[in-house]
């Protein structure tokens, strides 16, 4: 497999050292294997799987599946999201949907479950972890390692969520934001992350909620967004791509005409006045264009925490149309 973005040529090299050092968190997500050196990769002394590094990115899956619409929204969109001078959005959003602060990861060992582009990585790698390591099923990971390559303590795989290449107890943090939704289970997708946490350890996750904000435009949108997912996941994601680039534009001119505006309400778009109009195009396709979406309650996402064994459950304050939660594995078994 190939790289869809060239990378620096001192990514290799930094990638071999930090394998070098961290090398015991890694596993064959195949067997369970012991994972050791090749010369294009790690293979696997059990099952002799080789999996290829590929630039800054170890490869554990050949190919996205139901990802697929991510690889193409985050190296179309690879930079539009990363925090600048005058929007600190990723920033914001990672303080709030996970209770993060710059000390619990200082020093750490943290894994981002699905990281996309890597617009939360960066805000990680300024809190300085001793590594940060970032997983996706799609090649989002090259536009994550195009923004982000240049980071010392950086690891980055495309490997699949349900079968993750790290040991158990691996990570002192772990957090996954707008990701376990778009799998085939959500659930599910948890419950594979939290064995990854070590005793002590934090995990936080941040989903879709099925609860929105009273009213009837809130409910609207809502209903309006899954009739029109009954179509939109099933068209070509070049075609819904198109439509991102060339009608989402057209549709934040019509929003600023009294009246006429609210034709937007009867097509697939999603409008942001307080955000750039890339970040409408880019919303857009993510919305309309995944696989999966499911919804979830605060309760249900607390009991997944409970259920687990996790102790300092909190339910964050996050913004309306999420639901977010945090949670420590205890110290001992009860």
């Amino acid at each position: 497999m190939n790289s869809t973005q060239e990378l620096p040529r001192h990514c290799t090299s930094a990638n071999d050292e930090l394998l070098g050092r961290y090398r015991s968190i890694l596993v064959c997500p195949g067997c369970g294997g012991e994972l050791t050196p090749e010369p294009h990769g790690v293979g696997c002394t059990n099952c002799r799987s080789v999996y290829p590094q590929d630039g800054a990115i170890l490869r554990f899956v050949e190919r996205a599946e139901y990802a697929e619409s991510f690889g193409i929204q985050w190296n179309t969109f690879s930079r539009v999201q990363l925090d600048n001078d005058r929007i600190r959005e990723s920033e914001r959003r990672l303080r709030a949907e996970t209770g993060l602060s710059r000390e619990e990861v200082q020093g750490k060992l943290v894994l981002e479950a699905g990281c996309g582009m890597g617009r939360f990585l960066e805000v990680v790698l300024r809190d300085n972890p001793a590594l940060a390591v970032g997983v996706d099923l799609s090649s989002a990971v090259d536009a994550a390692a195009a923004n982000l390559s240049d980071r010392g303590n950086l690891l980055l795989a495309q490997a699949d969520i349900f079968r993750l290449p790290f040991r158990r107890n691996s990570f002192d943090v772990i957090y996954s934001i707008g990701v376990l939704h778009h799998t085939p289970s959500a659930r599910e997708g948890f419950g594979r992350l939290v064995p990854l946490v070590k005793p002590g350890g934090i995990i936080a996750v941040s989903l879709y909620s099925a609860v929105v904000r009273p009213g009837v435009p809130w409910a609207l949108n809502l209903l309006r967004r899954r009739l029109f997912r009954t179509l939109t996941p099933r068209l070509p994601k070049r075609t819904l791509l198109w439509w991102s680039l060339y009608a989402v534009p057209v549709f934040w001119v019509i929003d600023r005409i009294p009246l006429v505006r609210y034709v937007r309400y009867f097509f697939p778009v999603l409008i942001y006045k307080s955000y750039p109009l890339q970040w409408s195009i880019l919303d857009t396709f993510d919305a309309y264009a995944t696989e999966f979406e499911s919804r979830h309650r605060p309760k249900e996402v607390f009991r997944w925490f409970r259920e687990a064994g996790l102790k300092e459950i909190e339910l964050l304050d996050s913004d309306d149309g999420w639901v977010s939660v945090r949670g420590r594995v205890p110290l001992c078994d009860p």
